[in-house]
């Protein structure tokens, strides 16, 4: 079945967890790719493929050129990065967002140019130390913090 506009989440982490089941609730088309078949049921298994998203071929293979986004949001940022580049192979619309779980590799991950980055740890000391400094947690501030990586 073709698809387009769809998100593809790579990864079986915590954040890659949480953003399938909130895209699924939204009633969004999800596909999953992951190196080996989950231990349990948590994704449904019509939407899990399994192999390497550095791979363009296993891209190619959820159509990754036509994706709405591809969330590379594995425990390994060098993994992440690779997927993006990956995915910029294809030279497709699909929108790119990668994980930085290690504060140093922030700058790194920069440079592959992903369309946002999420550094769940990173954002949330600067949060907590917004709050705690009695700073303004307004939306726009949060946002920024997701788009200041732009970096197309």
């Amino acid at each position: 079945m073709p698809l387009k506009d769809h998100y593809i989440i790579v990864g079986d982490t915590p954040l890659a967890r949480n953003s399938y089941r909130q895209l699924k609730d939204r009633g969004q088309v999800v596909r999953v790719i992951l190196l080996r078949q989950p231990d349990d049921t948590y994704f449904q298994a019509e939407d899990v493929i399994i192999g390497d998203a550095s791979d363009t071929d296993v891209l190619n293979q959820v159509q990754a050129n036509v994706a709405a986004a591809v969330l590379a949001l594995r425990a390994d940022d060098s993994e992440n990065a690779f997927i993006i580049l990956a995915t910029r192979e294809l030279q497709g619309s699909a929108k790119t967002v990668a994980a930085v779980n290690d504060s140093k590799n922030l700058k790194r991950v920069q440079r592959v140019q992903p369309d946002m980055i999420i550094a769940p740890q990173v954002i949330g000391g600067e949060v907590l130390a917004m709050a705690l400094n009695g700073e303004e947690l307004s939306s726009d501030a949060i946002l920024k913090m997701f788009q200041g990586n732009n970096q197309r």
